[in-house]
């Protein structure tokens, strides 16, 4: 199914604070955001710590969101997705643009970036939401499965609304970091994109990557529209 994707102005908080990496752990729960104020899907990960990772699932207006979903995703990536699944579980901070070690959907050859297209966050068919709420359920019975998800750390003081632990903490911006004009604009940098992988216990992983419609997939390398 397939919806027209619809620009709209993205606004961000001023002077927001960004440290990038990868969060590995255990899925807990998953839902999506139950205040109804943020268009995100949460997810409850046990590590060293709880965490709380914040999947963008639509837009404001609930039209620019588009995503690519690989449900047996075989590509290589800088970092090996089965060493870190074995790896300590917790959030390891990585270096970005040129010679870093994060993902980059424009040069790693993770997907064909074409194949990103509009999906609906909510009504009947395949949306973001029961996309997700379906592998969440089947990692929560699967006891040795891995999430890794690739993006910004955050943490703040007072409880997590989603779910209930102190401090609120995670990884949010899980979708492209370049390619961004006007608020956006000092996101941009290469090597330092944001995804959601989940490593089942059979060895197959599947991958989720996401982008705005008004970011550009032609980049320079510091991430700038091209």
């Amino acid at each position: 199914m397939e919806i027209e994707a619809v620009p709209h102005a993205r606004t961000k908080p001023a002077s927001q604070q960004r440290r990038y990496g990868v969060l590995v752990g255990t899925i807990r729960d998953g839902q999506e955001n139950p205040a109804g104020h943020s268009p995100h899907y949460e997810i409850w990960v046990q590590a060293d710590k709880n965490y709380r990772i914040a999947v963008n699932v639509r837009s404001v207006d609930g039209s620019d969101v588009v995503a690519h979903y690989d449900p047996n995703f075989t590509k290589p990536t800088k970092l090996d997705l089965a060493l870190l699944s074995a790896d300590t579980k917790g959030f390891t901070q990585l270096q970005t643009g040129p010679g870093g070690k994060g993902l980059d959907y424009l040069r790693d050859d993770l997907f064909p970036i074409d194949a990103m297209a509009p999906i609906p966050p909510d009504g009947q068919g395949v949306t973001l939401s029961n996309l997700l709420d379906g592998q969440i359920e089947r990692a929560k019975a699967d006891r040795a499965a891995v999430v890794i998800a690739f993006g910004q750390f955050f943490q703040d003081q007072g409880r997590d609304e989603a779910f209930d632990f102190a401090p609120e903490r995670g990884v949010h911006d899980i979708h492209m970091m370049q390619g961004n004009s006007g608020s956006f604009a000092d996101d941009n940098r290469i090597n330092g994109d944001g995804a959601l992988f989940i490593h089942f216990s059979r060895g197959e992983i599947v991958a989720l990557f996401i982008r705005f419609s008004v970011q550009s997939t032609m980049t320079d390398d510091r991430g700038n529209p091209n």
